[in-house]
């Protein structure tokens, strides 16, 4: 990753962490919670497609995330703030399920085998009444204050999640120039060929696979506290967190650092907006985002940060080409 990048996701960060002081509007400050979230969870998606490999099992880790926190708050009284590190650690523990299938299968295989384990979390979390409350879900308790991640307005909220999304991009970016990032990047081109120079090919994935999930778990925490009620349906909907971003890494760039944020960034508020601009006309919102995600993948199939350096290569040499011409 280039240096200029670096200092344009910082300039990014500055601008975010200046934005409340500027825009008051709470329906404003929701948008950029859920976008931040959102984002999160789109790098640690994006942590395993580094590796080459594509999951759709996010939504487990997230749902997990969600209930560990609340199960502990509500049942046991655990603090919210401890019940986030809970949340990490159960996530990961419930990623070594999903360690067995992604050693031993490949590619589209690997992928619905994730998928399956999402549906089977969530088939768990109505079953066990006593434990998650069933289908009617868990509401968190309305005490407010920094120590129960509760709050009046979004301001604060705001700039919670921005600090983990600070975080958890500030390690993707270590571990995408790391010794470890550079072995994910070259598993991705050709895995044999790095196994075979002595790298351990299955702790690397299996160790990707339980960072991803801790990180998606922290953001799903985080979304139970924030929306108040947790329940089956939102919390291992496999359309909001496994297939959404998956497609924000796509659109915005798989494998690389900018592309999951960007994508994120675009994709989040573009499809609040539709559900909202185009509410009247059932279905037509879904349509009209459906169109664009084909046209972006079309004209830009290795995605936005990719379509961009064709761009800005086609530009250069244009002008190059000009200035040929005029000598």
């Amino acid at each position: 990753m280039s240096n200029r990048n670096i200092l344009g996701l910082g300039i990014a960060g500055l601008v975010a962490l200046l934005l409340p002081l500027v825009v008051h509007d709470q329906y404003v400050l929701h948008i950029a919670v859920i976008t931040f979230i959102y984002v999160g969870v789109t790098v640690a998606w994006n942590l395993m497609a580094i590796g080459g490999t594509l999951s759709l099992g996010h939504a487990a880790f997230f749902g997990v995330g969600a209930y560990t926190v609340a199960i502990l708050y509500v049942n046991l009284g655990v603090n919210p703030w401890v019940g986030i590190l809970a949340a990490m650690v159960m996530a990961a523990a419930a990623s070594m399920v999903l360690a067995v299938p992604l050693l031993r299968l490949r590619g589209p295989f690997f992928t619905l085998s994730s998928l399956a384990f999402v549906e089977v979390l969530r088939l768990l979390a109505i079953w066990a009444v006593p434990l998650t409350n069933g289908s009617v879900g868990i509401t968190t308790p309305p005490d407010q204050g920094f120590a129960f991640i509760s709050f009046e307005n979004r301001q604060p909220y705001y700039f919670i999640v921005l600090a983990m999304v600070i975080v958890v991009v500030a390690f993707s970016v270590w571990l995408y120039n790391s010794r470890i990032g550079y072995h994910l990047r070259a598993m991705k081109t050709d895995e044999e060929a790095i196994r075979a120079l002595g790298v351990h090919t299955n702790g690397l994935k299996v160790g990707t696979l339980a960072v991803s999930a801790a990180i998606t778990g922290a953001f799903g925490a985080f979304a139970a506290l924030y929306l108040f009620v947790i329940e089956p349906e939102t919390q291992f909907s496999m359309t909001l967190y496994s297939v959404q971003p998956a497609l924000n890494g796509i659109i915005g760039g798989m494998g690389t650092i900018v592309g999951p944020i960007i994508g994120a960034v675009l994709m989040t508020p573009l499809g609040e907006w539709l559900r909202t601009s185009f509410s009247g006309v059932q279905g037509l919102n879904f349509m009209i985002y459906g169109v664009a995600l084909i046209v972006i993948v079309r004209l830009m199939p290795g995605g936005l940060v990719d379509g961009w350096k064709k761009l800005r290569g086609w530009m250069r040499r244009g002008a190059n080409s000009n200035k040929k011409d005029g000598e």
